[in-house]
């Protein structure tokens, strides 16, 4: 080994080539090194370590100018060598099982025996020639000349060693790629053919001496399968278990979900998807807006920037919550979308139950506006007089008691007066009850048609009427009732038998003066209604303050 290192050495365009892949090598492990966690992450790290170890030692074969010091890197490359597609395997199997427990020390040594036991064969075949045959000599007397190798028996069963591993893992990602589905499957299959090219890189040294700068290749197809591994798992990670179980569950659902493209193209559909749609045949990358059933209500819910709808589709008789969301991906220059999802919730049974409650409670909210219109007509009937439509005296102690309150506030005095028809039950017996009940009617329209809104007539007796003149003062509230005495004398109601005419006669008192409570009110009231009899009929009395107080 000290002679080789002092022997003569040749930087050429192969060797510098050699130690750039291998430098990369080397910052390709630290890179990953540093990335998330993956299954069978250490494994990929210490095969980096295998392929540095081989090109080092590929290198190095390639610098040296002595024939003998050139096989004597190439035994020193076979711990690389051997490493490498056991690591390979060791990896593979982690990580398509998704095994996170790092291989233990005691492990890494038992794998160790293979390449230490191969590269003491090539070490020592100066003295037995079974690893490299007599036939090992340079290709040409040339200085630096490569060497064309005569395998041995040993070399050929450490070859079957070798490839019993990388058969191995080939299975491996073989039986992945079939258990998968859909675009895993794909990108399994891109898998086994990464795994395919060292394999074919060896085969095509062993078995038809192919070679790159006249050395083998094999370390140099590693390296790229290095990378291609390495941006498959860490830049795509569509091999993580996270993703795959997340696919698993995206085939799973029994709602339709959709993958579009930033150009509105269909790219992925789950089952439930396609079922909708009734889709079987090439249909990724059919425009989003052309999708069966759906397609062109998610493209307005696209173009107006709705993340949430609902969904009717006219071909279907079901209904959807439609949901959707930007699939991004953060950059160091920023945000990068790479396409909309859409989740397509099936609340057909929900709907349908919304529209049952929304119609029963629809029935019963009528069904409640009617049973309170009865109750209030039931409340105003027990307030009314049946036969002429006046409020009854139930009506009277409420409605008094608001009109209190208000003209406490405001200051301003209340009229009340009480009238009865004069000779009323002559009429009835005259004519009869029901020309009688005509009188009272068409007294009780004369009434209400010469009163203000704020005014309010009742019937409190047979022939006997309350009017209740809030704000007016004794003298105006005087006037009004002479007018309407002298109106009512004048006019001729209307009857069964034909025009009558009534008068009335009627007795006023004033709040506050003439009572402070309502019964007070009527008491005077009642008082001046009988000298109002008592002075001949037709007329308007009222009490003085004095007088209702002393009586």
């Amino acid at each position: 080994m000290n002679a080789c290192l002092a022997s003569g050495w040749s930087l050429n365009a192969p060797v510098a080539l050699t130690l750039v892949v291998g430098l990369g090598v080397i910052l390709m492990a630290r890179w990953v090194n540093r990335q998330r966690h993956f299954p069978g992450r250490e494994s990929f790290i210490v095969l980096h370590m295998g392929i540095f170890w081989w090109l080092a030692a590929a290198g190095l074969e390639l610098a040296a100018q002595a024939p003998q010091c050139k096989v004597f890197w190439a035994g020193m490359a076979w711990p690389g060598i051997i490493a490498v597609p056991t690591l390979w395997a060791v990896f593979l199997w982690q990580y398509v099982n998704s095994i996170r427990l790092p291989l233990s020390l005691r492990g890494y040594l038992l794998l160790g025996i293979g390449p230490l036991v191969a590269s003491a064969m090539a070490l020592s075949n100066p003295w037995h020639q079974l690893f490299y045959g007599p036939g090992t000599q340079p290709v040409d007397d040339s200085l630096g000349a490569a060497i064309r190798y005569d395998h041995g028996p040993l070399f050929d069963a450490v070859a079957i060693y070798v490839y019993v591993f990388m058969i191995f893992c080939l299975a491996v990602v073989t039986r992945a790629a079939l258990a998968s589905h859909g675009v895993h499957r794909r990108h399994y299959l891109a898998f086994v053919l990464v795994t395919c090219v060292p394999w074919g890189a060896n085969l095509s040294y062993v078995v038809y001496g192919w070679t790159l700068f006249g050395f083998d290749p094999t370390p140099f197809s590693f390296a790229f399968t290095l990378v291609a591994f390495a941006c498959l798992i860490l830049g795509v990670r569509l091999f993580d278990l996270l993703p795959v179980a997340r696919h698993l569950l995206l085939e799973e659902l029994p709602d339709p979900v959709l993958v579009v493209d930033p150009r509105r193209r269909v790219i992925d559909a789950n089952p439930a998807a396609l079922a909708l749609a009734g889709q079987s045949g090439d249909w990724q990358g059919m425009a989003l807006a052309n999708w069966p059933v759906c397609g062109a209500e998610l493209e307005a819910m696209l173009a107006a920037g709705e993340q949430e709808m609902l969904l009717m589709p006219a071909s279907s008789s079901r209904y959807f919550e439609v949901r959707s969301r930007e699939i991004e991906r953060v950059t160091r220059g920023g945000t990068v979308i790479l396409g909309q999802m859409f989740y397509l919730r099936d609340i057909t049974a929900r709907h349908c139950s919304e529209l049952k409650l929304a119609e029963a409670l629809a029935t019963s909210e009528e069904r409640l506006r009617t049973i309170t219109r009865l109750h209030e007509q039931l409340q105003e009937q027990a307030l009314r007089d049946p036969l002429t439509g006046l409020y009854n005296r139930r009506h009277l102690g409420e409605l008094f008691s608001r009109e209190i309150l208000r003209s406490q506030r405001e200051r301003t005095p209340i009229a009340l007066a009480l009238i009865d028809l004069d000779h009323f039950k002559r009429l009835n017996d005259c004519h009869g009850h029901l020309v009688g009940d005509d009188v009272l009617r068409a007294v009780a329209i004369h009434l209400t048609g010469n009163l203000r809104g704020s005014d309010a007539v009742f019937r409190i007796g047979g022939e006997e009427f309350l009017l209740l003149l809030p704000g007016a003062s004794g003298d105006e509230a005087y006037s009004r009732l002479q007018a309407l005495c002298r109106d009512l004398a004048a006019r001729s109601l209307p009857t069964r038998e034909g025009s009558l005419t009534v008068t009335l006669s009627a007795g006023l008192a004033v709040w506050p003066a003439q009572g402070q409570t309502l019964e007070d009110l009527m008491q005077a009231a009642d008082a001046a209604l009988y000298e109002a009899k008592r002075g001949g009929r037709n007329q308007v009395r009222r009490m003085p303050a004095s007088a209702a107080t002393n009586g």
